[in-house]
């Protein structure tokens, strides 16, 4: 989760998360289109490169 944090604050793009115990669980969006943009694909990989 540090990782991912550090990489949120550096695009400036937060995504909404709770952690309980052993689970992450993620929502990522845009709010300014509604939907989905090229900033949540790139946190989406960049957790799916992190959790390997």
């Amino acid at each position: 989760m540090t990782r991912c944090a550090l990489k949120a604050e550096s695009i400036n793009h937060h995504p909404k998360w709770s952690n309980v115990y052993n689970r992450v669980a993620v929502t990522l969006t845009t709010h300014d289109v509604g939907g989905l943009s090229n900033l949540d694909l790139n946190m989406a990989v960049f957790m799916a490169e992190l959790a390997g």
